[in-house]
């Protein structure tokens, strides 16, 4: 009874199997089968879409047909929202009823996205030419450090208040002058204030190694008798830092053991000094002969000080104009009634130098003292201090009024300087 069941079922599907082949044809049955035999979804999907262009009259289409009608409005509806819906669906339905609209919201899409990837390249190339320009703009400060220090401390020891008092009234009477300390204010011992800067370069050598330098800008407000009033300023640059000063901006290396070299440098920061104090200081008169002082003597700034040591008193009567450095290249005066002496310029180039290396424009300074201003430069010579550059000095009043009995005349300074006193500089053996 099993064996003739079992030759009646292989019967049928042996007649089922002649009877498709020949009502359809071998690709029509090769493609319905890999729509048969398809995973569920879109793979499926893509291979009913195929069948039915492959085979526009094939035996199974009816069937193939419905699948494709009863899934594609749901199918439409899950994925025309995203750019990887609408491809999903052009591949699966690509002659279905939402083709048209699909390629057009992949237009939509595409501009979209290309329109933002233009956006992104164009803040990319901001973003970059930002950046250059910052980097640009930090070395162009970089390079400027030695101009705008001296520029900045000339500017505000020139318009101080309470000359001639202590650093307490001093910072009670200049707001600016405690914000520039606010974080680290100088160092106190004894007669001396006094804050160091740095700033480090390079000076680029065409097919060597850049050359590394540091120049170095110290603050030093000199305190003087009991009361330890401050009557001088120093903004200096040590070891013959104005050739620095001059290599960081010019971008080029000076050689220390050329005179010309050093010479050319020492005159160009000169140059640039005096542009400094004829621009902030309108009013600056050349400095007369009766306001230079004692001869000079050097304004070198020595080692740590004995903070212990008792204070050198000063008698308030005297009329004591302080020396002026070794190796004083020009004077000025400023705040000071009564001076006749010619008006107090600055060479047109380096003037002109100057306002242009200026962020902006500043407001001329207005001194509240009668003040001294000497640029000086390091002297050549053994035991001769390196420090160079600016020193303000407070002129007492009694030093430009006229004295009794001499209308006009204006007192001899004694010979001796306000300041404390600094180790004078060992003589050289003679040849």
């Amino acid at each position: 009874m099993r064996s003739r069941d079992t030759l009646r079922a292989v019967a049928v599907a042996a007649i089922t199997v002649a009877g498709c082949r020949v009502v359809s044809s071998r690709a029509d049955y090769a493609a319905y089968r890999n729509f048969r035999y398809a995973a569920e979804g879109s793979d499926r999907l893509a291979a009913a879409s195929e069948y039915l262009q492959a085979q526009p009259n094939g035996r199974f289409r009816p069937e193939v047909q419905s699948v494709i009608n009863a899934t594609e409005e749901d199918y439409w509806a899950d994925h025309r929202a995203s750019l990887d819906g609408l491809n999903e669906y052009l591949r699966s339905f690509p002659a279905g009823t939402h083709v048209e609209e699909a390629r057009q919201r992949l237009a939509v899409y595409e501009r979209t996205r290309a329109e933002s990837e233009a956006a992104r390249r164009a803040a990319e190339a901001a973003d970059g030419a930002r950046r250059e320009a910052e980097l640009a703009a930090t070395a162009a400060r970089a390079r400027l450090w030695g101009r705008t220090s001296f520029n900045r401390w000339i500017r505000l020891f020139g318009g101080l208040n309470a000359w001639g008092r202590g650093v307490g009234e001093i910072v009670q009477g200049n707001p600016e002058f405690g914000a520039a300390f606010e974080n680290a204010p100088p160092q106190c011992r004894a007669s001396h204030c006094r804050k160091d800067y740095a700033q480090d370069f390079f000076i680029p050598v065409p097919g060597r190694s850049a050359l590394p330098r540091r120049a170095t800008l110290s603050l030093d407000m000199v305190r003087v008798g009991t009361e330890r009033n401050v009557n001088q300023v120093f903004t200096v640059m040590r070891n013959r830092g104005l050739t620095q000063w001059w290599e960081l901006e010019n971008q080029s290396a000076a050689d220390p053991a050329d005179p010309q070299a050093r010479e050319a440098a020492v005159r160009w920061t000169m140059e640039q000094l005096r542009a400094i104090v004829a621009a902030s200081f309108p009013e600056a008169r050349e400095t007369p002969a009766e306001l230079y002082g004692p001869p000079p003597e050097a304004m070198g700034m020595e080692g740590e000080e004995d903070e212990n040591a008792a204070p050198v008193a000063v008698d308030p009567n005297a009329c004591i104009v302080p020396s002026q450095p070794l190796g004083t290249r020009w004077s000025a005066v400023i705040g000071c009634t009564g001076i006749t002496a010619r008006p107090f310029t600055a060479p047109a180039e380096a003037a002109q130098a100057h306002a242009q290396a200026m962020a902006a424009d500043e407001p001329a300074v207005t001194p509240h003292a009668c003040l001294r201003i000497d640029a000086y430069a390091a002297l050549d010579g053994e035991g001769m201090p390196t420090d160079e550059g600016v020193a303000l000095s407070l002129i007492p009043a009694c030093a430009t009024t006229a004295a009794p009995g001499r209308p006009g005349a204006r007192p001899r300074p004694p010979a001796r300087p306000a300041a404390p006193a600094r180790p004078a500089a060992p003589a050289r053996p003679a040849p």
